[in-house]
């Protein structure tokens, strides 16, 4: 009887793989590497993989009930490559995603703080313009700042040197203002460019997870049929074992191969499962997610109460302040300083590979808005001691607060 798996593959093996797993990827530094050597090593990869892809169209068709131990051990070889190949292209892909919208949230807060810059330097350069031209206004209440940064150059050489000859710092404003000006420029174009790739790296997901989805099934397709093969075989050696023991035994010996194959792969997909499991936490938040709570930072959907325990706090005597929401932009620019740059340095190399060792983006419950670092008094909470701490430990769990108990100051929704 022939599986009939291949049908469940149609665009799985129709297009062709790229993006291969770092383990294929070849030693040569990229900044060694140049752009002809480039498109060639992508040429290996999409070879390689496009490779891959046709040995695993060819595994979804063998018949596990008549084929040899040979074929159904390399179907299931070949089969389980590919599942790891998607795996890694998905994940690459989320990759890109999670580095663009980075960008964009980077180029976001710094719009925001030139943003805020500019309009107290506007204000400066405005104040320090009605001081020098004694009360002098534009035509029809025109703004000054407007004329000091005037396309004119005699007119706006002539206001600048007035004005600096009595303060000697609005040239250096108005250069500022210039600078920033240009800065948000770049940025914005930035930030669109941002957008447009995570867009687009979403889309790209999508498909990759479609793919790997259909992958998985065929795979789970093959590892069942491969199963019944199992026990028809171990069945039929168990009849052979009384009239020839040695060849029931090289039929076990064949099927326990197969056996070892199918539980290495179910033992994979059950650690991935259990790794997931526990780390699953509410995605890091964005700017937008945070809301201040009596001083503090913190993710809209622990805001009230957060604020009822604050309050609960103050009622008996006890000031609590302190710092929770944090940005992961910062987190991100540690790892490229300490640990490199590439998108594999930034996310996935293990933190002790780091110098100075410096942990992965997002694994900070400050990061989702969810955990606060208290203060009692105004002071840091460093002792178990401590009157904050003491409270917070009788308290804190009536609003879901956990410590950490290597850190009386650090409380979180569940205790990281």
């Amino acid at each position: 009887m022939v599986s009939g798996i291949s049908r469940a593959l149609p665009r799985v093996f129709a297009t062709a793989l790229v993006g291969v797993t770092a383990l294929f990827m070849l030693t040569i530094p990229a900044e060694a590497q140049t752009e002809e050597e480039k498109e060639r090593l992508e040429e290996l990869k999409e070879e390689r993989d496009q490779a891959r892809a046709e040995k695993a169209a060819q595994a979804v068709k063998v018949d596990t009930a008549t084929a040899s131990f040979d074929e159904v051990a390399q179907a299931l070889d070949d089969i389980n490559a590919l599942v790891d190949l998607q795996e890694t292209r998905l994940a690459e892909a989320e990759q890109s995603v999670r580095s663009a919208e980075a960008q964009v949230r980077q180029a976001e807060l710094r719009e925001a703080e030139i943003e805020a810059e500019v309009a107290v330097l506007q204000s400066d350069v405005r104040d320090l313009a009605v001081a020098s031209f004694t009360g002098e206004t534009g035509a029809n209440g025109q703004d000054l700042t407007a004329l000091l940064l005037s396309d004119d150059p005699t007119e706006a050489a002539r206001r600048r040197s007035l004005v600096e000859f009595q303060t000697g710092s609005l040239g250096d404003g108005i250069d500022r203002l210039r600078s920033l000006v240009a800065e948000a420029e770049v940025l914005s174009e930035q930030r669109r460019k941002s957008a447009e790739a995570a867009i687009l790296g979403r889309i790209e997901a999508e498909g990759r997870r479609a793919e790997l989805d259909m992958a998985q099934q065929a795979q789970l397709d093959l590892v069942a049929a491969a199963e019944s093969r199992l026990e028809a075989r171990l069945a039929e050696a168990a009849v052979l074992a009384e009239r020839d023991e040695a060849a029931a035994a090289k039929v076990r010996q064949q099927e326990e191969a197969i056996a070892r194959r199918i539980r290495r792969e179910a033992a994979r997909k059950a650690a991935i499962a259990e790794a997931a499991k526990r780390d699953a936490r509410p995605p890091v938040a964005t700017p937008a997610d945070i809301t201040t709570v009596q001083g503090i930072q913190v993710h809209q959907s622990i805001a009230s109460k957060v604020d009822q325990m604050l309050t609960a706090a103050r009622n008996d005597g006890v000031d609590l302040g302190g710092w929770g929401f944090r940005d992961n932009i910062r987190q991100i620019e540690l790892r490229r300083a300490h640990c490199g740059t590439t998108e594999y340095d930034i996310w996935d190399k293990p933190a002790s590979l780091c110098r100075p060792p410096t942990a992965r983006p997002g694994q900070s419950m400050h990061e989702r808005g969810l955990a606060i670092d208290f203060t009692y008094n105004g002071g840091s909470m460093t002792s178990r001691s401590n009157p904050g701490f003491v409270w917070l430990a009788n308290n804190a769990s009536r609003w879901g607060f956990v410590n950490l108990p290597s850190e009386p100051w650090h409380w979180s929704t569940d205790g990281n």
